[in-house]
Parts: structure tokens; sequence; C-alpha cells
């Protein structure tokens, strides 16, 4: 196997990826966290805006505006990085990664767990988690990626 991917980073993949990698139950706090905003809302616009639910709503607007300064912050922080577009290799022995300013290549064996997510595969590499975005391949060499890591269960996540 040999699939070669790649893309240019925009705000929107990040957040997509920066989103895959909070994992679950941070997506779940987050959906709740908003309906409770909304159900706050609604009930303040009902009930008229007192001191006490006007206060609510802005700590529940700021708590949910943490979850997006995060990726926010990465897109200022690093937006010299993402002109260039990112290149993925994935073979059998394992994931080169080229960007603008540096190239990590990865062997299969330091990888501990993958995590197959809607929009990433989420490498588990000793302390750190490397995102790599599906969408820099085709639907066929995703298939083909995906297939690699089923048949690896020493992956499994």
């Amino acid at each position: 196997m040999h699939v070669t991917g790649e893309v240019q980073m925009t705000y929107g993949l990040l957040r997509r990826m920066s989103q895959d990698a909070q994992g679950r139950w941070q997506r779940v706090m987050r959906a709740l966290l908003l309906a409770l905003t909304a159900l706050t809302v609604l009930l303040a616009i009902l009930t008229g805006f007192n001191g006490r639910l006007l206060y609510l709503v802005l700590v529940l607007c700021a708590a949910f505006a943490v979850t997006e300064l995060l990726p926010a912050l990465g897109w200022l922080l690093q937006r010299r990085l993402f002109v260039e577009p990112f290149r993925y290799d994935v073979s059998t022995s394992g994931v080169d990664i080229q960007t603008a300013s540096s190239r990590t290549q990865i062997d299969w064996s330091g990888i501990t767990r993958i995590r197959r997510r809607r929009h990433t595969w989420l490498l588990k590499y000793g302390m750190s988690q490397i995102p790599v975005p599906r969408t820099a391949f085709s639907p066929e060499d995703q298939r083909i990626v995906d297939d690699f890591i089923v048949r690896r269960p020493e992956f499994a996540g």
C-alpha cells in the first residue's frame, strides 16, 4: 500500500480536525452547552430579561466560546505555516508528513493507537496525537487506509 495526498489547510478544516481530536464526550458536552444556552435565551425572552438570567446567558455563551477559541488561536498562531499545502504519504512502513517548515516520518511500530474519525485519522504516537485529515486523500485512498488500519488489531481504539 502506498497512497499520497495533499491538502491546503483552511480554518474550517483545522476546526473540524480540532473537534475530532477533542473526543466524543467533549462534543456531547458542547452540544448540551449550546442547547442549554438556547433554552436559557428562550426562557429569558418569554419571562423578561432580569439580571440573573442575563448573567446565566453570558456565562453559558462564554463557556461555549472557549471551545471555539482553541482552533481560532491555533489558526492565528500558525497561519504562516498553512500557506503551503500539507503532503501526506501513507505506506506499509509508516506515515510521512511534509509541511512548509518541517517533515515528520512516523513508523507504524511507534504508533500505539489510531482513532478513525469523521474528518481525520488520529495517530497516537508517544505522548502526542497527530491528526491526518481525510480530505487530503481521494475516497478510494481513504478506503485503502481504513482497510489497512482495520487489518491491524494493535491499532484498535
